[in-house]
């Protein structure tokens, strides 16, 4: 027959309290973690929005550049200014 110690109240109380704090942090780990990937998520997310803006603005300017040749937009007046071939050749 083993002899079995029964801890008392203050010492199971203190170990509890030990196992409580140790799950908190799992917790606290796992929502962490999923933060992350809802981060990691929303960063890819991004980055293709990015890739889709950057492949339209290609896509404009070739088409305007094709249509209109090299030259500045001025957004406010809706003008355009094409560069002159001695502005070219200087670039």
């Amino acid at each position: 027959m083993s002899n079995t110690i029964k801890f008392n109240d203050e010492e199971l109380k203190e170990i509890r309290d030990l196992q409580n704090l140790y799950n908190t942090i799992v917790y606290q780990a796992g929502q962490f973690h999923l933060e992350e990937l809802s981060l990691e998520e929303k960063r890819e997310q991004i980055e293709s929005n990015f890739k889709e803006v950057k492949r339209r603005e290609q896509e404009i300017i070739s088409k305007l550049t094709t249509e209109y040749g090299q030259g500045s937009i001025n957004l406010e007046t809706g003008e355009f200014t094409p560069v002159t071939l001695e502005e070219e050749i200087v670039e």
